[in-house]
């Protein structure tokens, strides 16, 4: 306990995600992650040329095939026993002949951005050995490597909210994308990296200076290139204290406005619920409007015996549903997990922030789960039917420390009294039991005989 105790969270968050991410990226078997084999032939395409290949990515994601592999992909099939062990070795021993007689090249676009670690990882994998084991293993590891750095840089500047960062970060469905070809990893870094920025701006150690000329448009170009959902973020500008401006009429005006809202609290409502029917009706008007789209959202996230996803994919996703959600973690240890977490949640620093950052913090939260199930509905759906079909609990996962702000106002009036060591212990042995439960069952789940 005493060694501890002095062990720094960051260290800790390293060693746990490249200990786990290392194993997960090799003993996971070639484009086993969901839609993998779509993120490797961007990545291949963006410094490598072949003819086969720009054939291959004209193609929509869903129609995208791995080159020259069909018969690797029997090691998904579990019904054939004992597949997976030669078919894993010979990704690795097989050179992958149709991408043999390619050429270097640079593809600068936003997929390309999106896929720059796992394209380094790819490139130096085909100069090595071109086999899809290698080429797989190394885009994963420098991807690794990039959610890893940037995950450390977004703990060890938060001002509060370390032990909450550091567990959302290792949830096995994290550590399975950062360990593979996704750009999930963007999504998640910079969610984190916002969070901690903010958490800063709002304990009052970080104000305006010439530094946000650099700031804003960078953060604003991270979100542009991430998902769409990552946009919901630019509502924190509306959290920003009246104390991070230096100019002393810009903080007077910004505290009468904010006293305003505070004094009409019921005018909050009224704008949130018309701006919403507003928009929501926008999104649905070809679709049935308003009531239509709250049957939808209804049908999707609470009638559980329409939407047979919610519980397996999206509610046990957000913690630990793997490969294309064929194994999973025990819903028990699902509940846990969500229970410790906001143990760790309630016994975070005390802070003192307004009561705007926790509603605005836990709206985005919200609205984050209602704008991926509208979309989804648009998009993966196709507007027909009565649920919202697509969602993956991994889309909703690292905007979970968005509740953090929430919980520290509960523990204003619920007391929860943890030492620092019990508060690392409970965290990483948490961390610890999931991601060694999680290797385990995708060993057994890809490599058991029968």
């Amino acid at each position: 306990m005493a060694k501890l105790k002095n062990i720094k969270i960051t260290t800790l968050f390293v060693s746990f995600s490249l200990f786990f991410g290392l194993i997960a990226a090799i003993i996971m078997p070639v484009a086993s992650v969901p839609d993998e084999t779509y993120h490797f032939n961007i990545s291949f395409n963006e410094f490598l040329s072949n003819k086969e290949m720009e054939k291959n990515v004209a193609n929509t994601p869903s129609k995208q095939r791995l080159l020259g592999a069909e018969d690797l992909f029997a090691i998904r099939d579990t019904s054939v026993a004992g597949s997976a062990d030669d078919l894993f070795k010979l990704s690795f021993t097989r050179k992958v002949e149709v991408l043999e007689q390619s050429h270097f090249r640079i593809k600068f676009n936003k997929e390309s951005l999106l896929h720059l670690p796992q394209a380094l990882g790819v490139l130096l994998g085909y100069l090595i050995y071109p086999s899809y084991g290698l080429m797989f293993f190394l885009g994963r590891v420098f991807n690794l490597l990039f959610y890893i750095g940037l995950i450390y840089i977004a703990i060890k500047k938060a001002a509060f909210g370390k032990l909450p960062i550091s567990v959302i970060a290792l949830f096995p469905i994290t550590i399975q994308q950062a360990a593979s070809l996704s750009y999930d990893t963007t999504l998640f870094v910079t969610v984190f990296l916002v969070f901690s920025l903010m958490t800063r701006i709002w304990s009052g150690q970080h104000k305006i200076s010439w530094k946000w000329v650099i700031y804003f448009p960078l953060i604003l170009l991270v979100l542009y290139l991430t998902k769409k959902s990552a946009l919901i973020l630019l509502s924190l500008l509306l959290t920003l204290p009246t104390t991070f401006f230096n100019n002393k009429k810009i903080q007077t005006l910004s505290h009468r406005f904010w006293n305003f809202w505070n004094k009409h609290k019921w005018l909050v409502l009224l704008v949130l619920v018309l701006g919403s029917s507003v928009v929501f009706r926008f999104l649905f008007q070809s679709h049935g409007g308003f009531m239509r789209w709250a049957h939808i959202m209804f049908n999707t996230y609470f009638a559980t015996w329409i939407n047979g996803n919610l519980d397996p994919i999206i509610v046990s996703g957000m913690v630990g549903a793997f490969s294309a959600f064929s194994y999973r973690l025990p819903e028990w240890l699902i509940i846990l997990t969500f229970v410790i977490l906001s143990w760790l949640m309630l016994s975070d620093k005390k802070v003192k922030i307004d009561n705007r950052v926790v509603f605005i913090s836990s709206c985005i939260f919200i609205y984050n789960i209602l704008l991926t199930g509208t979309m989804m509905y648009l998009g993966w759906t196709g507007g027909k039917g009565n649920v919202s079909i697509g969602e993956q609990g991994r889309y909703y996962t690292p905007f979970l420390i968005y509740l953090l702000p929430l919980f520290m106002k509960i523990s204003e009036k619920v007391k929860v009294e943890i030492t620092g060591t019990h508060r690392k212990l409970m965290a990483f042995g948490l961390c610890f039991v999931n991601l060694s439960l999680f290797i385990i069952l995708t060993i057994i789940f890809w490599f058991s005989k029968g």
